[in-house]
């Protein structure tokens, strides 16, 4: 599916189990790109890499520069494969169509959608919805911790959160202020979920959110706070997450596959090989990046629409 090489970085972009497109002169084969969501990153690396020993010479390329901006590469073919933490709006869908692009949104993983603070604020252990939502949505009041609960010190609060260009951005406002896209502006924004780990451990007052697999990279810079959802407080453990505990800050995480024109539509020979490999080991390495597995019986879904795909169907 993809046109060409060298594929564009974006600004955060992450290469890893790959060799570059001066490396592939006079040798078979090509790079695949998956590009896309921050919150899916650390299992697309541990997949890529484990597809590498797996297949030695093979070449994979993985990218951040968000959900929004993976899936705009996959739609433009600049992305053989979109990791996703949302799932694709219509104007995207459309995108893809008017491009000639066809897909399959296959689920890998669930995650959480963790707030966190500093490790030395000893004040905050658990927020609710009504109180996450006072202080993220557009022309919030809220400017230090005594403002958002009386008990609190009256120490400002440094924000951290995902760029618009972020699945995680997207949901986190749908749930917690009411509508995609609807938050304040006056804060740091990237689509690098280490950077705003960095963010908030770099400032005794801060507050940020990112995925669960983003804390579980950085936990021992930061502290994760429970979310009363109206069931009391809850963390975004593995468990939770599974459970539904966690909900409704509990999602989906997707890769969207792109097929190829042939007699009809089918998947290329080498983005089928690595789609069957990420569902295949997906769900054993789902938790030890700091996700919660999905159940056997939707691997094995996502497996029969990869092989009824990778057959073609005009």
């Amino acid at each position: 599916m993809i046109r060409g090489c060298p594929v564009r970085a974006g600004a955060a972009a992450l290469v890893v189990a790959a060799t570059g497109c001066a490396a592939d002169a006079g040798r078979a084969g090509r790079v695949l790109v998956v590009d896309g969501s921050s919150s899916l990153y650390p299992l697309s690396e541990a997949v890529a890499e484990e597809f590498a020993e797996r297949y030695p010479g093979s070449r994979v390329v993985v990218r951040v520069s968000g959900t929004g901006g993976g899936l705009r590469r996959f739609c433009e073919g600049e992305a053989d494969i979109a990791g996703a933490s949302r799932a694709m709006t219509s104007a995207e869908a459309e995108r893809c169509r008017a491009a000639g692009i066809r897909y399959l949104a296959i689920p890998v993983a669930r995650d959480g959608v963790a707030v966190v603070a500093n490790t030395a604020n000893g004040a905050a252990a658990c927020l609710t919805l009504a109180e996450l939502r006072r202080l993220w949505e557009p022309g919030s009041g809220v400017a230090t911790w005594r403002d958002l609960r009386p008990a609190f010190p009256a120490e400002k609060i440094r924000l951290f959160g995902p760029g618009n260009d972020s699945g995680t951005f997207r949901f986190f406002t749908t749930v917690v202020v009411g509508r995609p896209g609807a938050s304040r502006a006056d804060h740091y924004q990237t689509e690098d979920d280490h950077l705003i780990a960095r963010g908030v451990a770099g400032n005794r007052w801060g507050l940020g959110y990112l995925g669960s697999a983003g804390y579980a990279a950085d936990e021992d810079l930061l502290r994760v706070l429970a979310v009363d959802t109206g069931f009391g407080c809850v963390h975004p453990t593995p468990g939770a997450i599974r459970d539904g505990s966690y909900s409704p800050l509990a999602r989906d995480l997707y890769i969207y596959v792109g097929y190829v024109r042939g007699g009809g539509f089918t998947l290329s020979e080498d983005v089928y090989r690595f789609a069957v490999h990420y569902v295949s080991v997906s769900g054993a390495s789902a938790e030890e990046v700091g996700y919660a597995p999905l159940p056997a019986a939707r691997h094995a879904r996502s497996l029969r629409l990869l092989a009824a795909a990778r057959e073609g169907s005009s």
